[in-house]
């Protein structure tokens, strides 16, 4: 055989990887991948990426380079883009903005990842930091967004750069304005203030593109409190209203909105065990992943998530050790699938170090003394102290509803 057909067949073998699509951003034209118009439908999360793709998704974000090169070979393989973050330092004892010895070796740490990635066909864009900016007064730490902006577009002038913050307030957006004209866009990172971000930047003169980097149900922090003081959670359905709400009123609203990473696609132990998990433990879909299929397909699941009401009959004050007392969790399929209740007391999580991948906890050994049906009769657990119980109810067929009920026993 001729060598040069012999390396042709060889190369053939070889799998070649796509060379990146240029991304813009412009308030004009919104963002642009490879000059056409490209709205992002996506979640944050690195697992389940098969069913985002199914269910209409076509992005991700994540919130660290950890296992960056592996999410972004996935995500190519399914037609996902990726916005990757890249850890930035807070303000704290051992790094400060206001040092530039500190902000030179971050710089250097962030051109290190930039150069590492920066030509994977499925990367979208690059998120410098996330909810960094404190109340956004430090000017040095803008300037320093400033810097790193600039040095990625010289870097990779084909992804447009952006930091998320922990909603959008006048003394923020003055602070970017300012010092770092050079972002191509902000990321807003809002739960129950959702609703009212456009009016909010309407009133702050915000002009430039902007994308909700993180939103979902209210958080922890915004809901009513027990009498014991514990947050008093949303079920899965009323999540999933909340959130086909809030894609209609003010995502799906045009002008410079870019798009949206719903908060989080897989599972996350923070404040509860179900609290922000678009997911369960056990990898079942939510209602709420219902609606997004909805809003990002145009199109209706056609096996969709059970539908919960909030559990009935679960005691307000609190209980003395050992109390028995019966709950029901009132549950219906559209589809008529058969219905498994799933029951578990669980020690009250105390402190919610979002940071930290907790695991799921072991439930109270004999705080479930029986089950029948959509019934459950707990045994409040014999140490004093806060918990809740929580309820699982799945319909056979990967999808699952969701609901709970703080208690404290004294």
């Amino acid at each position: 055989m001729h060598p040069v057909i012999a390396l042709l067949l060889v190369l053939s073998t070889l799998s070649v990887c796509a060379a990146p699509l240029p991304v813009t951003v412009d308030v004009k034209n919104g963002m642009l991948r490879g000059g056409k118009p490209y709205f992002v439908k996506g979640a944050g999360g690195e697992t389940h990426l098969d069913i985002l793709a199914a269910r209409g998704g076509n992005s991700l974000r994540t919130w660290s380079t950890d296992d960056l090169e592996k999410t972004l070979k996935e995500a190519e393989k399914l037609g996902l883009t990726v916005s990757a973050g890249i850890w930035l330092e807070p303000e704290c004892s051992w790094f400060s903005y206001a040092k530039p010895e500190h902000c030179a070796r971050q710089q250097e740490r962030v051109r290190q990842q930039v150069l590492k990635f920066r030509e994977h066909a499925s990367l979208l864009a690059w998120g410098l930091g996330n909810e960094v900016e404190g109340d956004g007064a430090q000017a040095a730490f803008w300037q320093q967004l400033e810097k790193l902006a600039l040095m990625v577009k010289e870097i990779d002038p084909a992804h447009p750069t952006f930091t998320a913050v922990a909603g959008m307030t006048e003394q923020k957006a003055k602070g970017m304005n300012e010092h770092a004209p050079h972002l191509d866009y902000v990321g807003v990172n809002t739960y129950g203030g959702l609703f009212t971000l456009r009016e909010q930047l309407a009133k702050i003169g915000w002009s430039r593109p902007w994308m909700i980097t993180e939103w979902g149900p209210q958080g922890f922090w915004e809901r009513p409190k027990s009498k014991s003081g514990a947050p008093l959670e949303q079920t899965s359905t009323q999540k999933a209203e909340m959130m086909r709400r809030g894609y209609d009123e003010v995502i799906a609203q045009g002008g410079a909105c870019l798009g949206s990473y719903a908060f989080v696609w897989g599972w996350k132990y923070e404040a509860t065990a179900t609290w922000f998990g678009l997911l369960t433990y056990d990898g079942e879909t939510t209602g709420a992943v219902d609606a997004l299929e909805e809003k990002w397909s145009g199109k209706a699941p056609r096996n969709r998530a059970p539908v919960i009401q909030p559990l009935k009959e679960a005691p307000v004050e609190a209980v003395a050790a050992g109390t028995g007392f019966k709950v029901r969790a009132q549950a219906s399929d559209a589809e008529g699938d058969a219905l498994v209740w799933r029951w578990a007391v669980l020690p009250e999580k105390s402190g919610h170090d979002a940071g930290k991948r907790s695991r799921m906890p072991a439930a109270v050994e004999g705080a479930i003394a029986s089950t029948e049906g959509d019934q459950a009769q707990v045994v409040a657990p014999k140490q004093p102290g806060k918990y809740r119980l929580h309820v699982w109810i799945s319909d056979g067929n990967g999808h699952a509803a969701t609901a709970n009920s703080p208690f404290e026993v004294k």
